[in-house]
């Protein structure tokens, strides 16, 4: 089988990919540009269907020029853009496995950069599967790229600055908020942590105007308080929020009841790591930012020689540190594929890493308005579903737990959690949580099953022409794969 032979391969056409890949191209070097979407942009550049469009749009013209712009950074014969395609498989940091069809093939380069961005982060609570529970994220998806309205009244839940986004953007296209719920009640953090925050830009602009949004539309904000429970036959009617004690457990005998056709949870972001561990790429628990994060140094390179991680797929940050942290690492894997750096491109890369600098300090401050010591698994009950592709119950975990089966290695064997349509994407991450809660240490980082290809489900007629390598077993099965 032909291998197509480039200088950088870019993961992703979000902010951080569409910035890597116009800036790797800006010095000359000729880039494949993968995305699995249909349409470039990512969650924040999301671009709506106008033929199903209905709904306000919510797209400034900032954000429409900066779209414009990245699109014209690959705009270029430079640039191969490839959209509907699945990365499945890295088999070594220089060669990429690609599910498209008739067109599935291997791309080698000599620098990759992933920069696959992140999913909503979600704790499982009673009635958290009904119809009409849904993240801050698919809200996003529904309203800017379908053009739909969740229906009303929607209660907005969670933690964070992304609960803000989301239920402003609800108010903005005439949907009824009936409360915005906040489990974090600090607003003195604000002012403690002042000096960090002022290095957010525009960023605090946006935060003041979502505020004045929901302000005028006059929507009860509760501080210090969470969802306990959805209820419902076939779909949501209604949600339980009850206030949130010192210890982090929840009050609930000052439980009160909201009406509700759509609950709209906001928990934070995780990073998608699915690429990063087929690499074996080191990880740091950041709780807050999102759990497991890649460890890169100030070049965006991850442990691995030549794999650069760029955006939210990497570490939380927002568009912001994404379009930034995506120059950086389109410059330096240029740079690590042998093209030349000129001293414009040099003085463009300086004044990228002081901007990243602003930007954490930023995103630290606003890390530490928004940190909590809330229980979340205080809300589990037998009945709870912790993995809804296999529809594993958490009393189903918890009696194998019983039997000694502890780690997250066990109990996915015992109960197919993670097994499903998803990989594990979304209970992998808890189920480690939960197993790390309940341990003998919790403060005990538990090891995750080994990351395998196919990282996303491909249809095997994909892979049929494919001329498979055969398989790596590691003596323990918990390890990734390792790179000499």
């Amino acid at each position: 089988m032909t291998i197509e032979e480039v200088d950088v391969t870019i993961i992703g056409a979000g902010a951080a990919g569409l910035s890597a890949a116009g800036e790797a191209a800006r010095m000359g070097a000729r880039v494949v540009l993968v995305d699995d979407n249909q349409h470039p942009g990512g969650q924040y550049f999301r671009q709506p269907s106008p033929q199903n469009y209905k709904c306000k749009s919510l797209v400034s013209e900032k954000d429409r020029h900066r779209f414009v712009q990245l699109l014209k950074g690959i705009d270029t014969p430079l640039v191969r853009y490839c959209p509907g395609t699945t990365v499945w498989d890295i088999h070594d940091q220089f060669t990429i496995g690609l599910a498209d069809g008739e067109r599935s093939r291997r791309i080698r380069s000599a620098a990759i950069v992933i920069s696959a961005g992140a999913r909503d982060h979600v704790y499982p609570f009673p009635g958290w599967t009904l119809p009409g529970v849904i993240t801050a994220g698919g809200s996003q998806n529904l309203i800017k790229g379908m053009g739909i309205a969740p229906a009303a009244p929607v209660v907005v839940a969670g933690n964070g600055p992304l609960l803000l986004v989301a239920a402003a953007n609800l108010v903005s296209v005439g949907v009824e908020v009936a409360a915005v719920v906040e489990a974090s009640n600090r607003p003195w953090n604000i002012v403690r942590h002042a000096a960090k925050l002022i290095h957010g830009g525009s960023n605090l602009g946006l935060a003041i105007k979502y505020l004045k949004i929901l302000y005028k539309s006059k929507i009860p904000f509760l501080r210090g308080y969470g969802v306990i429970a959805a209820y419902g036959s076939e779909c949501l009617s209604a949600v339980d929020v009850a206030p949130i004690i010192r210890n982090g457990k929840f009050e609930r005998s000052q439980a009160r009841r909201i009406t509700a056709k759509t609950m709209v949870t906001g928990m934070g972001l995780t990073p998608s790591l699915e690429l990063p561990r087929l690499l074996g790429l080191k990880e740091t628990s950041m709780p807050l930012r999102g759990g497991p994060n890649i460890i890169t140094n100030e070049k965006m390179m991850s442990s691995v020689f030549g794999v650069f991680v760029a955006g939210d797929g990497s570490s939380i940050g927002g568009v912001e540190l994404s379009l930034v942290e995506g120059r950086i690492a389109g410059i330096n894997a240029a740079i690590h594929a042998g093209i030349g750096a000129s001293e414009s491109m040099q003085l463009s890369l300086t004044r990228d890493l002081s901007a990243h600098r602003r930007l954490c300090k930023f995103r630290s401050g606003l890390e530490r308005v928004f940190m909590n010591n809330v229980d979340w698994y205080d809300l589990l009950t037998p009945e709870t579903i912790i993995c809804r592709c296999e529809d594993v119950t958490w009393g189903k975990l918890h009696k194998c737990k019983e039997k000694g089966l502890i780690t997250p290695l066990q109990l996915k064997a015992a109960t197919r959690i993670g097994m499903g349509r998803c990989q594990g994407r979304n209970c992998l991450g808890t189920l480690a949580a939960l197993t790390s809660h309940e341990g003998d240490d919790p403060t005990k980082e538990q090891e995750m099953p080994r990351t395998r290809p196919p990282a996303r489900p491909i249809l095997l007629s994909e892979l049929l022409h494919e001329q498979l390598p055969p398989p790596e077993l590691p003596d323990d099965p918990h390890l990734p794969r390792q790179q000499d």
